[in-house]
């Protein structure tokens, strides 16, 4: 996956964003935030990772990807906010799902309190293991991205 490219395309997006909204603002701001942690746990629901009542396989990737690129693009949209120029993943050594949900979810909650470029970081770190472990690939994820930032780009267009 080419995060800094998906960013610099995500970054251009979100000035428009930035013009309408003012991110700024404790109420907008925190439905940004809100927005990702809904988006994390619809990710974490469609992964089915957390079922352990009962043997219910996760979701198809067709499913399981877009919602993974939504948490991703809103993480970079606050990455943007934090003024992140340059991301650089690196490896986390965590093969436990739930744990890593409940991480990025922990770190998106905190993201109220202080926008912290650390915190940002470690979720996209979250966010790629948890995507390694559902084994996709570089490509499905590229596409999905590009997919959903035309997407984005013809509303804003329109």
């Amino acid at each position: 996956m080419n995060l800094n490219e998906i960013y610099k395309r995500e970054k251009i997006i979100n000035t428009y964003f930035k013009k309408k909204y003012d991110y700024k603002t404790e109420e907008i701001f925190n439905k940004q935030v809100l927005e990702l942690i809904c988006e994390l746990s619809e990710f974490a629901y469609e992964t089915k990772c957390f079922k352990y009542w009962k043997n219910e396989k996760q979701s198809s990737p067709d499913i399981t990807i877009p919602e993974f690129a939504d948490c991703l693009m809103i993480t970079l949209c606050f990455c943007d906010l934090a003024n992140i120029e340059y991301i650089e993943i690196e490896n986390i050594e965590e093969n436990d799902m739930v744990k890593l949900f409940i991480e990025a979810n922990r770190l998106a909650s905190s993201l109220t309190i202080n926008l912290e470029k650390e915190k940002l970081i470690k979720i996209l770190f979250y966010l790629v293991a948890i995507s390694k472990l559902l084994n996709y690939s570089d490509n499905e994820i590229n596409d999905y991205c590009i997919d959903k930032m035309n997407k984005t780009e013809k509303m804003i267009s329109e």
